[in-house]
């Protein structure tokens, strides 16, 4: 009995630069595909931490001079 796998492919395009930095990253025994997913992997999600500082004096100092910077931006034409 033969049973195929067929995994789905997207082609990606990416600058020369991305490239290089993604072959430099590569292990021998890897794809590009595992190359990215270990990357993407090793990043972690920012879940945990959404409404960490929600309380902090200073997220409220660094909110409220962020918007006297903005009233008194200049806007040009």
């Amino acid at each position: 009995m033969y049973v195929g796998l067929c995994l789905a492919t997207k082609n990606l395009a990416v600058r020369e630069s991305v490239y290089r930095k993604l072959a430099e990253e590569k292990r021998q025994d890897e794809s590009f595909s595992d190359v990215i997913e270990r990357i993407l992997e090793k990043r972690g999600s920012l879940l945990p931490l959404w409404g960490a500082l929600a309380e902090s004096e200073s997220i409220a100092k660094i909110q409220e001079e962020t918007a006297k910077l903005r009233r008194s931006a200049k806007i040009r034409a």
